[in-house]
């Protein structure tokens, strides 16, 4: 059960372009087509995936977590599942709500997780009293680093965490971006 801030975000909302719904178990043979790609999964803190269980796994975890949500972006043209985006974790001390994303490779540079992105971090703060948002990004990620900065977020800070391919502690980019 979410805990009460995030349960006020709508659990659905479409953009010009795109069907947004919260993640179910049931995504988790079309998030595999998503998570099973190295190239998008190569700046993302996860391994890259080969099952269905992995999958599952992952999405049941994203579930049970109170202080995070998954949605799944859905293509309108044509229903295709082509990825997720949502809250990793919300801080209830300081209400800054972490943020991350990944998008199938095909629609990379289209725009559409700019839209995505700007459409939930506006509806999250008009019903919520998430003041801050942050995204966390590895150096190299040049385009995500683009999308944060074309979104109105600022470097804030270099912070060390855990890298679960590798098992070893890496340095990565925060971005931060205050109420609208």
């Amino acid at each position: 059960m979410l805990v009460d801030i995030l349960q006020k975000i709508p659990t659905e909302f479409e953009t010009a372009r795109t069907q947004n719904r919260m993640m179910r178990r049931d995504d988790a043979a079309q998030m595999l087509h998503v998570w099973s790609d190295p190239d998008v999964t190569r700046f993302m803190n996860i391994e890259n995936f080969s099952t269905i269980d992995q999958a599952r796994e992952i999405i049941l975890a994203i579930l049970q977590e109170k202080t995070a949500n998954r949605y799944i972006i859905m293509d309108k043209m044509n229903s295709e599942l082509i990825g997720s985006f949502g809250i990793n974790e919300l801080d209830l001390n300081t209400l800054n709500a972490e943020i991350g994303y990944e998008l199938k490779k095909s629609y990379w540079g289209s725009g559409i997780m700019s839209e995505v992105l700007q459409t939930f971090m506006h509806i999250t703060q008009s019903t919520t009293g998430i003041l801050t948002f942050t995204a966390k990004v590895d150096p190299e990620n040049r385009a995500s680093i683009k999308l944060l900065e074309k979104l109105g977020f600022d470097y804030d800070k270099t912070v060390t965490e855990l890298d679960m391919n590798t098992k070893t502690l890496k340095n990565v980019k925060q971005y931060s971006r205050g109420i609208i």
